[in-house]
């Protein structure tokens, strides 16, 4: 039986049984000596990639399905257990992922929100037009799933044209072409907006970039005011990293959003990156707090890209696998306490997209849960 149909095409308790049964034979084989051949003869390789991929599926698999098929066995998915705490689940996507029947599956049955990982930036979508975002946007509407589009201003991904030599009016009247077109194509169809992204500095203020150059601070305030002209439906969100917990640059943050609510700009939310590392991440409480003084403001919370390395941690990879599992499980929970919570979103569903070794995602290269996945659903369920 193809493996790669298994999810579509049996029942879930059968399923787990299988990954069972897949696991029990995994370490059968170790026992009596096949994992000790060498890469090559199973894959015509002997690179450290192969031999990684062999060690990973080896290791999450049995690790993973022994908790699968005793304690989370009736379970329900990520999507499921969202949509019955009111709670958008989702993950940073590609349209090219969906030509995989494993990955367009994992997708659609687990997350009820997705975002798009570059195709609505404006350099790729001035390069390469809008046929990777409507693909994107046409997903979402066929599987039920709302859709976060993202970013409308950066000061990375921009069309070559758009640089130093611009004058201030016109990058102006190219910035307003730009979020008007976008914004007004998706009108109805998208949720919710990533309208300005990464403007605060690390070390002290605002980031110094080509708007803030250019057009001074009040370009923040133009971005949203034109996203809302454009779809006055939208939730408009301010999306940045390092601003996770409570530390400077989070009140940097939030001392800009709060004048942005003061002013009147029509801003509804600020995403939360979170891209961390198992080995030194934001105290979960100080999430929790800087969730509550955003709400304080009548802003929504969005942790919007969220994923835990654990290649930078010691440990064996069992270890480390279920240290990934609590970091997840304890930043997520306390969030998920907080009614202005509105949106979980992770950078990503399969370790297979991961270069780094890092192996920073819910679900194996192959697809399988990882303890991280069971640390999120506990954290939803509970």
């Amino acid at each position: 039986m193809n493996d790669k149909m298994m999810p579509a095409t049996i029942g879930r308790r059968k399923y787990l049984k299988y990954l069972g049964l897949t696991a029990a034979g995994i370490a059968m084989g170790a026992a009596l000596g096949y994992a000790s051949r060498d890469v090559e003869d199973l894959h015509g390789s002997t690179s450290a990639s192969c031999v990684t991929q062999k060690t990973t599926l080896t290791e999450t698999i049995t690790g993973t399905v022994t908790e699968t098929t005793t304690d989370r066995e009736n379970s329900s998915s990520l999507r499921a257990a969202g949509d019955q705490r009111g709670i958008l689940v989702g993950a940073a996507s590609f349209p090219e992922g969906f030509e995989d029947a494993r990955y367009a599956h994992t997708l659609a049955r687990e997350f009820n929100y997705l975002t798009p990982e570059d195709q609505m930036k404006w350099g790729p979508i001035d390069a390469h037009g809008y046929g990777s975002a409507d693909s994107l946007v046409q997903f979402a509407s066929e599987h039920q799933m709302k859709i976060k589009g993202h970013t409308l201003v950066w000061h990375e991904s921009l069309p070559t044209w758009v640089n130093e030599q611009m004058s201030a009016s016109e990058l102006r009247n190219a910035l307003e072409a730009h979020i008007s077109t976008l914004v007004g194509r998706y009108r109805g169809r998208v949720l919710a907006w990533d309208v300005v992204n990464e403007a605060v500095d690390d070390k002290q203020g605002l980031r110094r970039t080509l708007f803030l150059e250019k057009l001074g601070e009040g370009y923040i305030a133009e971005a949203f005011q034109l996203a809302h002209k454009a779809d006055p439906d939208a939730l408009l969100i301010y999306n940045d990293y390092g601003a996770e917990g409570l530390n400077q640059k989070s009140d940097r943050v939030f001392s800009l959003v709060s004048k942005l609510v003061a002013d009147g700009v029509p801003i509804h939310g600020v995403g939360l990156q979170m891209h961390i590392s198992a080995g030194g991440y934001p105290r979960p409480e100080d999430v929790a707090s800087n969730v509550r003084r955003l709400s304080a403001l009548g802003l929504g919370a969005y942790i919007s890209e969220m994923d835990v390395r654990i290649g930078d941690v010691p440990g064996s990879l069992p270890e480390r696998l279920q240290l990934q599992r609590r970091v997840y499980h304890d930043v997520v929970a306390p969030c998920l306490k907080e009614k202005s919570f509105v949106a979980l979103t992770f950078w990503g569903i399969t370790d297979a997209r991961s270069t780094t070794g890092a192996y920073p995602y819910l679900f194996d290269e192959n697809y399988y849960p990882k303890p991280a996945y069971w640390g999120v659903l506990g954290a939803l369920t509970e």
